[in-house]
């Protein structure tokens, strides 16, 4: 199969950027999202083949514009939660809690937004052990996170 221009363009933005960058902070993970969205699902299916292989902020950058809504990248973002470079779990572990209805501000702390959540995605996470252990030992790393780790814990004993 003959890579599509917007697989190519994806991989060469991937390849050039670093999610901790102002430019992909702007930007650049605007034109990320759009390409991602352009890509068939043989492409996508390379895509997430090569991401093992590919450098850490390549792999960055792509866990930060996946969007659990559809079922491939939620499988993405959760192995993304076990990658072997550090940032990058880290960058997975930020987006699985948002994506699962948790956010945090001044005033509240940690609270869960029911509006953020992906549902299909926050059920898969909560009724897979593997990942709530994953996530609640990647979440000892910081109090901010131990606090994301707890609220996500109250809420899938609730439900």
């Amino acid at each position: 199969m003959q890579p599509s221009n917007s697989l190519a363009e994806l991989d060469v933005l991937l390849e050039k950027s670093n999610q901790d960058s102002s430019d992909w902070g702007e930007y650049e993970y605007e034109d990320g999202e759009a390409l991602l969205a352009k890509l068939n699902t043989d492409e996508r299916a390379v895509l997430f083949r090569s991401a093992k292989v590919r450098p850490a902020n390549w792999r960055g950058c792509l866990v930060s514009i996946l969007h659990p809504s559809a079922a491939d990248e939620g499988e993405e973002l959760v192995g993304a939660l076990h990658d072997s470079d550090e940032d990058v779990a880290y960058e997975a572990l930020r987006r699985t809690f948002f994506f699962c209805g948790f956010d945090d501000s001044d005033k509240k702390g940690v609270f869960e937004d029911r509006r953020r959540r992906v549902d299909a995605f926050w059920e898969r996470v909560r009724q897979d052990r593997v990942v709530m252990l994953r996530m609640q030992h990647l979440s000892r790393a910081s109090l901010r996170l131990t606090s994301y780790w707890r609220a996500l814990e109250a809420a899938a004993a609730e439900s």
